[in-house]
């Protein structure tokens, strides 16, 4: 490793803002950017990037730009566990975050690639392991430990719901002391979720990655986020358009439901327009653009209530 090389990595590590957008691998012992990735834009000027292939999984921090709320965010983007929403559903949710005061880190996990056991665990490792990153770190990004949350879009919601419902699942063995910091959100954002594995309910592609084309009833009675909901599960803001086309409104709906049964602080908002994948919803211009000022108002209220 060159000197320069060297001290660049030592400003990162002490001091936040002289890192931000910079890639912190998940793992020990291993090195970012070795992850592929296609542009969808067709505009120069904007990136629409979609992560194809995750060989390093890595957070992207992006550090809070204006008053600094101590609040952090761990974002999971979607993309049907074909590819990862890098810019659409991360990097500019993160920058809009970023006007609220929020410290975020935008995940590239590996994706569960033919529903295996093992691809599909590789992901909930990655998720785990980040949310206790990020926490164990908490100092340094000058956020409180206890006002760490996670946010998921589409198939990542599935991810969010999943670290929600079930923090302390043995995913991976401990790789360092890190590892022993808990892994439970303070609180969780599904925005136009996938969380549901039934029949008319969920989106066929997203579960047949995750789990396989043939999925029996045990697994989705089983795996089923909405009923795997407990009293435990942190404080949830639910968002979706009502012509979602792709993911059934009834993914936020019975997962409200859900909520509400075990008295778990919930907040829902439905918009009539936006279909799916409309990320901040500030390029289409619809009132779905509000979403994210909601949720900051919400998660700003629940530090209120303490």
């Amino acid at each position: 490793m060159c000197f320069p090389r060297f001290a660049a990595l030592l400003v990162a590590l002490w001091l936040p803002a002289a890192f931000a957008n910079q890639e912190i691998p998940i793992w020990p012992q291993e090195m970012s950017g070795n992850n592929k990735f296609i542009n969808f834009s067709k505009n120069p000027a904007v990136n629409n990037r979609a992560v194809t292939n995750v060989d390093s999984p890595e957070m992207i921090y992006v550090p809070a730009a204006g008053k600094n709320n101590h609040s952090a965010v761990l974002i999971i983007p979607g993309g049907g566990f074909s590819y990862i929403m890098k810019d659409r559903e991360g990097l500019d949710v993160a920058k809009v975050l970023s006007q609220h005061g929020y410290a975020s880190f935008v995940l590239l996990y590996r994706l569960p690639h033919g529903g295996t056991d093992e691809n599909r665990t590789h992901a909930f490792a990655d998720v785990q392991r980040a949310m206790r990153l990020i926490r164990a770190d908490a100092a340094r990004y000058k956020v409180e430990p206890d006002r760490i949350g996670v946010m998921g879009f589409s198939a990542g919601a599935f991810l969010a719901a999943n670290l929600s419902n079930n923090p302390d699942e043995t995913n991976y063995a401990p790789a360092d002391a890190q590892d022993a910091v808990s892994a439970r959100p303070d609180f969780s954002a599904l925005i136009y979720p996938v969380v549901s594995l039934k029949d008319g309910v969920t989106h066929p592609g997203t579960r047949a990655a995750l789990y396989g084309k043939s999925v029996s009833a045990q697994v989705i009675a089983q795996n089923s986020q909405e009923d795997r909901v407990s009293a435990k599960t942190p404080p949830t803001f639910l968002v979706q358009a009502l012509n979602d086309g792709t993911a059934s409104p009834q993914n936020t709906l019975r997962m409200f439901e859900a909520l509400r049964k075990q008295k778990v602080k919930v907040e829902m908002h439905l918009f009539q327009q936006g279909g799916h994948g409309f990320g901040t919803g500030i390029q289409q211009n619809i009132p779905a653009k509000n979403w994210l000022t909601l949720f900051s108002d919400w998660q700003s209220s629940l530090v209120k209530q303490g």
